[in-house]
């Protein structure tokens, strides 16, 4: 009776250490989870700038309703010709670009394909169960993805700190009107002067406006390069972390971010510049 007691125990405690294991092993998947979506969400942040920072080059400025009206109804009275599905758009609208539909498309696919790896790593997450073979092997897996991830991610940076995109489109709209000024004829020179001071206060805002939009993009690739780089070492280093250590981690990585977002833009081009050689370290 005493035996059948003892083994009853032993059963008992053998049956609370596994479950007591277990839930170790879940909230040490469940917390690596948590570095995963800030990867995930901070390169989705870096995409949708790079994407913006992209359409923005070929930008006319931007115009109030009231102006586009007024702009429209003058071109339409002005037009001697037949509106056409080919021309209306012009006549909406002449300062815009008009991208060739193909070559759109053909970068809205480049994006949705470097959005989609990244995507497709984070749902490799998704799927893991603490003590699984399978969540032991996708994650043993995962780590050899997320170095090419990062590389990428560095590559990106480094080429859009030493090549930023500029805004065309509103670029020429200045110049076209810089030469206007010149070459029409002004009786006060005085006049005219104004017309240049003025022109070349637009021109000094939207090259900052164009600092601003390189800076915001060149930040959010930082931010998720940075990020990417922490969770290599906790995939890496799997077994030997605790529950804690991964916490203090996804913590840490709030802080990273929020250090980066203080980076000057002349630090933030270092950084940038500098990722490929510690994308795989």
């Amino acid at each position: 009776m005493t035996i059948s007691i003892l083994i009853q125990f032993v059963r008992r405690a053998f049956l609370i250490g596994a479950i007591t294991l277990l839930a170790a092993c879940s909230q040490k998947a469940e917390t690596l989870k948590l570095s995963v979506t800030q990867f995930g969400s901070a390169t989705e942040q870096a995409f949708d700038h790079y994407d913006a920072a992209y359409s923005t080059q070929f930008a006319p400025f931007p115009k109030s309703d009231t102006a586009k009206r007024s702009a429209f109804v003058s071109n339409i009275t002005d037009f001697t010709g037949t509106i056409t599905p080919a021309n209306i758009d012009t006549l909406l609208d002449p300062d815009a670009v008009k991208i060739d539909p193909s070559v759109a498309r053909q970068w809205q696919d480049t994006l949705k394909g470097l959005r989609s790896q990244y995507q497709q790593f984070v749902a490799i997450f998704d799927n893991i169960e603490a003590g699984s073979a399978f969540g032991a092997s996708a994650l043993t897996e995962s780590g050899p993805i997320l170095e090419k991830l990062r590389t990428q991610l560095a590559t990106i940076s480094d080429e859009f700190a030493r090549t930023p995109p500029q805004f065309l489109t509103r670029r020429s709209t200045l110049i076209a009107e810089l030469n206007l000024i010149r070459t029409k004829d002004h009786n006060n020179p005085e006049a005219e002067s104004l017309l240049i001071e003025a022109w070349w206060q637009q021109w000094n805002s939207l090259i900052a406006a164009e600092r601003a939009m390189q800076t915001d993009t060149l930040r959010a690739f930082v931010t998720a390069s940075a990020l990417g780089s922490r969770l290599q070492g906790q995939i890496d280093n799997y077994a030997k972390l605790d529950a804690g250590s991964l916490i203090t981690a996804v913590e840490d990585g709030i802080k990273l971010s929020s250090q980066i977002g203080k980076l000057s833009p002349a630090e933030l081009v270092t950084q940038g510049t500098g990722l490929l050689e510690t994308a795989t370290n």
